[in-house]
């Protein structure tokens, strides 16, 4: 379809090595970069502020209750 066919790519070890350059300068040049600092969602500040539980499923327990509540 487009670019070279993979046959002519993987000829030789000179022209893989070529593409898979070519693949990484790519990727490089077309990813954005990350934020210098992300700031957490308002209400997940808020919810944690309130927990002062030791209990790592407690997010999960809540979770459930609800699911229970909504299910008839």
């Amino acid at each position: 379809m487009f670019g070279p066919r993979l046959t002519r790519v993987f000829a030789s070890r000179s022209n893989a090595l070529w593409w898979s350059a070519m693949v990484l300068v790519t990727a490089y040049c077309v990813a954005a970069d990350p934020p210098a600092e992300v700031a957490p969602a308002p209400d997940a500040a808020v919810a944690h502020a309130g927990k002062k539980s030791g209990d790592p499923w407690a997010d999960m327990k809540d979770v459930a209750r609800k699911r229970k509540e909504l299910l008839p």
